[in-house]
């Protein structure tokens, strides 16, 4: 394994008084010491040097990240300080002692590096891999998923965590302080809490997605360099994630299972209230609710659930008692230059439910979670009312029945009839009577706004015979059409009739 200068000084300090200066890079890119030859002025980039500071040469060739452990001082190091990372052993030193410490040292890291791999390859667990890493950092190292929930590792200090399996309140809320920056940053994050610092790093999947943090607590042997050796650590974590993904992701905290819990009307726990808020108005979603075609399909619930997962990024869906239930991050789905995304949803969902032999309604789209109840009932509305409307086709927004399901609401329970008007009747006795439909002029005169020139185009009539036809309904229903109210009320019942026609033919 190969190390950096901070590392190199922390390790000499426990034994040997030394100072460090000069340039340096925090990359794991020094590997064992080589013994300074005097025949060659050369210090090579990323090389570490040992040398005793009187068989220095005076005009060195140093290149970028040279490290050199010197023991002794000499006025020949004027020609090394800021050119290379310069660690001098200040006390009188044993060359050969200081060699052979070093090695230890690299033995130390490499032995490390060699568990954690053999805990990789043999699927040892994420556990056992904190385990094994407890003594290069000599305090608590724990693994948190993206709920903020324990993995595994130790639980460190009550004023951090509460029990065994998550944050507390306090220290919850200062991740979510920065959380929107937090997930999406590489590399070492050191956070500031009330009176300390943690070390953190984030952990992402295969797909480059948050799916937690290594939380490693404060201590007073905190030291530059161990940045480098928790991104190691990290590293290898990620890759055991990659192996098998459900070493991190607890399911009753994910986004996916949050969903559920909301949908089917259920009190969230405290874990998913959080993962509620930290991934509220992230994205925009609609949603789509799924029923089989016929009452018997071949195909399993749970083999559709995986099937929708894999054609829309960043989606879920689970099945419910009465359908399968699914919700869509439509950014993937925008087309740049429509600005739009309906027409590759479109393509997609009817390419999906022909397939899977379904249909579905589809909500309006939302980005705050806290509302996944209501559009979970748009896209329900809108399968339940466009298999009435229209059971010819497949694919039902609750834009286009919206209005069909606030009639149907708005009746409360009751038949249209019980809201007619006292001459409407009337209406339907002369319209069985006569060949003049007062009932169809009605509809068309409001369809067209009410202007008398555009209906009589319309039904074919004089616009004279208009102007009278809408005085004598007016009379026989004791109305004015000119009242908002009243005619509001009237177009909600003609509404409500088509409606009740529809579901009397079904």
């Amino acid at each position: 394994m190969k190390l950096n200068a901070d590392i190199i000084y922390h390790e000499l300090k426990k034994n040997y008084r030394t100072e460090m200066s000069g340039p340096k890079t925090e990359r794991l890119k020094l590997p064992r010491p080589e013994f300074y030859m005097e025949e060659d002025n050369a210090f090579l980039s990323d090389h570490l040097y040992l040398a005793t500071a009187d068989h220095l040469p005076r005009r060195p060739v140093i290149q970028d990240h040279a490290v050199l452990v010197c023991i002794g001082e000499h006025i020949n190091l004027k020609n090394y300080r800021n050119r290379l990372c310069l660690i001098i052993i200040k006390n009188k030193a044993d060359f050969f002692r200081v060699y052979q410490y070093l090695q230890k040292v690299f033995d130390y890291y490499e032995t490390w590096e060699k568990q954690l791999y053999n805990d990789l390859f043999n699927d040892a667990g994420i556990a056992r891999m904190l385990e094994d890493s407890a003594h290069i950092f000599s305090r608590p190292v724990t693994l948190l998923d993206k709920s903020f929930r324990l993995v595994a590792g130790n639980e460190g200090p009550e004023k951090t965590f509460s029990g065994k399996n998550s944050l507390t309140p306090q220290a919850i809320d200062t991740f979510l302080s920065s959380y929107d920056l937090m997930t999406e940053k590489k590399g070492a994050i050191k956070i500031d809490f009330a009176d300390h610092k943690v070390l953190c790093v984030n952990l992402f999947n295969r797909n480059n997605e948050y799916e937690g943090c290594l939380y490693i607590e404060p201590g007073s042997d905190s030291f530059a360099g161990e940045e480098q050796l928790a991104e190691f650590l990290a590293a290898m974590l990620e890759q055991t994630i990659v192996r098998n993904p459900t070493v991190i992701n607890d399911e009753q905290a994910t986004l996916k299972k949050v969903m559920q819990t909301l949908v089917e009307e259920m009190p969230l726990s405290h874990a998913q209230r959080w993962v509620l808020n930290a991934s509220n108005r992230k994205n925009t979603y609609i949603c789509v609710e799924m029923e089989y075609r016929q009452s018997q399909s071949p195909l399993p619930a749970s083999y559709i659930c995986d099937s929708f997962e894999e054609v829309f990024a960043a989606s879920y869906a689970f099945a419910n008692e009465r359908a399968i239930t699914g919700f869509i991050d439509v950014g993937p789905l925008m087309d740049p230059k429509l600005k739009d995304y309906k027409v590759n949803l479109n393509r997609s969902l009817n390419d999906f439910i022909g397939r899977m032999r379904l249909n579905v309604g589809i909500s309006n789209e939302f980005d705050d979670l806290f509302d996944i109840r209501i559009h979970y009932m748009q896209a329900r509305s809108a399968l339940e009312n466009g298999m009435i409307m229209s059971p010819s086709g497949h694919l039902f927004y609750f834009a286009s029945y919206a209005l069909t399901e606030m009639i149907i609401n708005s009746l409360g329970g009751l038949p249209a009839e019980a809201y007619f008007p006292s001459g409407l009747k009337g209406i339907f006795e002369h319209d069985r009577t006569s060949g003049v439909s007062y009932l169809e002029t009605l509809k068309v005169f409001l369809e067209e706004n009410q202007s008398y020139t555009a209906a009589a185009q319309k039904l074919y009539i004089h616009r004279s015979t208009l102007i009278d036809r809408i005085s004598r309904i007016e009379r026989e229903l004791k109305i004015d059409l000119s009242d908002p109210d009243q005619r509001l009320q009237l177009e909600i019942l003609l509404k409500a009739i088509d409606i009740e026609e529809i579901l009397r033919m079904q």
